[in-house]
């Protein structure tokens, strides 16, 4: 996990704060802890809702009221549900995130070889503050976004998510589990890929691409519009499959983790066999058109992208395969 240094009962003490703070940041930062507590109310009021297996969860009719009506669009207490998702991700992201990188980044910046993934580089003061404001920026848009969607499930939003293992049975509850782990983690890397072509890296991705040196900020930090586009595709699928709602939302929060993880500049080992540690997303930043993946290798070990030391990389080099080296190199 974090590598702390220190005695080993300290580094134990280290490695579980850290591992818990990281968590926290990763299901709060973008609200999406109101999601899960929705996926819960919603769990345990399942009976009053009938079931069909062809369409998922089928919602109680709703009353149609002439003229606009937020109870028309699944939408009853969204300033309530707003104000409780943004007030929380405000308290997460300037608290617990602050609190994070004080811990690292200034108590222990005199030893960076301990913990660092670039202990010889830190993100210049300029870029941090650009990190914290975008950050910022983004961590509230995306507050609204999660707790509008929060409220749109909440009030019997239609949508493919099931409350109840027997509606697809065990077998289809494991096999969906795996494809929707391996699918978000395709799309978020032909997507990521994608931001790497000239024209959107220059214009849109170059934004995250300035911190080469990531810090727990960074992790939000990026275009809105890139932002969003993340935001909308880890949601696609409940639109489109069914997925049983705990799997839908721990796999969004293990994404949202390791997101963190992968951006704290912080040395962590994966506890997973399958994910990698925190450095081959920390070398993406450092050597820009390298390492697209997040939660697995399979893509880029597939497409040939993974960092290799007989290449050279660098912002104008694209493409994911670096150029080979020569002997003067």
């Amino acid at each position: 996990m974090v590598a702390i240094g220190g005695t080993p009962l300290q580094e134990k003490l280290g490695i579980c704060a850290a591992s818990l703070l990281t968590f926290l940041l990763g299901i709060s930062v973008r609200g999406d802890w109101l999601l899960f507590l929705t996926g819960v109310w919603k769990h345990y009021q399942e009976g009053n809702y009938p079931n069909d297996n062809n369409n998922a969860t089928s919602p109680p009719d709703v009353a149609i009221s002439p003229g606009f009506s937020l109870e028309n669009y699944y939408l009853k207490n969204i300033f309530l549900m707003l104000v409780v998702s943004i007030s929380m991700s405000y308290l997460t992201f300037f608290g617990m995130a602050g609190y994070f990188h004080h811990h690292f980044y200034t108590k222990r910046r005199d030893r960076p070889q301990e913990w660092k993934c670039q202990p010889d580089k830190f993100l210049t003061a300029a870029n941090e503050r650009h990190a914290f404001i975008s950050g910022g920026v983004n961590m509230t848009i995306g507050a609204i976004y999660s707790g509008t969607l929060a409220c749109y499930i909440v009030n019997g939003g239609p949508t493919m998510l099931y409350y109840s293992i027997s509606d697809y049975g065990l077998p289809y509850l494991l096999c969906s589990t795996a494809a929707f782990f391996l699918m978000t983690d395709g799309i978020a890397y032909y997507t990521h890929k994608a931001c790497h072509w000239p024209i959107i890296y220059k214009n849109i991705h170059k934004w995250h691409h300035r911190y080469q040196q990531p810090i727990v900020y960074t992790a939000v930090a990026m275009h809105p519009i890139e932002f969003m586009t993340f935001q909308f595709i880890l949601a696609i699928p409940i639109f489109i499959i069914p997925v049983h709602v705990f799997i839908f939302l721990g796999i969004v929060l293990y994404n949202y983790y390791y997101g963190i993880v992968d951006h704290s500049g912080i040395k962590m080992d994966a506890f997973w066999p399958w994910q990698p540690a925190s450095t081959f997303h920390d070398n993406h930043h450092k050597l820009f058109h390298v390492n697209f993946g997040f939660n697995t290798k399979i893509f880029d070990w597939y497409h040939g992208t993974l960092e290799r030391s007989d290449r050279r990389y660098g912002e104008d080099i694209f493409g994911g395969k670096g150029t080979p080296m020569t002997k003067v190199d």
